[in-house]
């Protein structure tokens, strides 16, 4: 789906579902056929406005809803990220570790398997790995080599969207239980906000958190994002996935 529709500025990908950008580009019954393709698809910029014409509109198609607040950072999300970095540090046992095309297979299973645990699902091995798109991924081994945390950032929406263009999503945090309380998210999710900047020049980064997610609300604040007037919209198949929703 992504290689078919990545020269139309419409769509977007992040690794996960081919999604429309907002309901200005494509209407219920797009995202509906992108739903039932894939079992799961999203809008990923909807005014606070329009939010429930749109989940009223998803439900309507047999499809279930999924609100998420959308935050949003640019450069104050740089100067966060560097102030983490420059008074937070992993643990002694812990190595920094950036997933590429060389990453040996293992680790990609370490990885895939911690997140999964944790209710958090992987973008697509392609991306994760830098292969597809402008992407980073970077993850904390332990001494036996085990991935304990993990985090990601990647291209949202086509470069040549008049709107989010430039804007990265940014997340899949997870940490191992035995390894919470050390701010392995927050440390991890900063590096990939300099690394995407460093690497590929994005200063505009989102991620969207469910509401009353609290520990997120926290990591988002701190890493100097801010919820905005916007949400993304994401809607399930209900036949694909029974439990109405994809992940974290």
């Amino acid at each position: 789906m992504a290689a078919l529709l990545e020269q139309d500025a419409r769509y977007s990908y992040y690794g996960r579902t081919v999604g429309l950008v907002g309901p200005e580009d494509g209407d219920i019954d797009q995202l509906a056929t992108l739903a039932m393709v894939q079992g799961n698809t999203n809008y990923g910029a909807v005014p606070s406005s329009q939010v429930d014409a749109v989940k009223a509109g998803m439900q309507a198609r047999g499809l279930v809803p999924m609100r998420y607040d959308k935050w949003e950072g640019t450069g104050s999300a740089i100067v966060a990220a560097q102030d983490v970095i420059s008074t937070t540090s992993l643990p002694e046992d812990l190595t920094l570790v950036r997933l590429e095309a060389s990453t040996p297979d293992q680790l990609m299973v370490s990885m895939a398997q911690m997140a999964l645990d944790c209710g958090v699902l992987p973008l697509c091995g392609e991306v994760l790995r830098g292969l597809y798109r402008p992407a980073v991924c970077l993850v904390a081994i332990d001494r036996a080599a085990n991935v304990v945390a993990c985090a990601a950032s990647c291209a949202f929406a086509h470069p040549e969207h008049a709107g989010y263009g430039k804007q990265a999503w940014w997340g899949m945090l997870a940490t191992h239980p035995d390894r919470r309380g050390h701010r392995l998210s927050l440390i991890l999710g900063s590096h990939v906000l300099l690394e995407m900047e460093n690497c590929f020049g994005f200063r505009a980064f989102m991620t969207g958190v469910e509401p009353g997610n609290a520990p997120s609300e926290s990591i988002c604040a701190r890493i100097g994002l801010s919820r905005g007037a916007f949400a993304i919209i994401a809607c399930t198949d209900p036949q694909a996935l029974a439990g109405g929703r994809m992940t974290k």
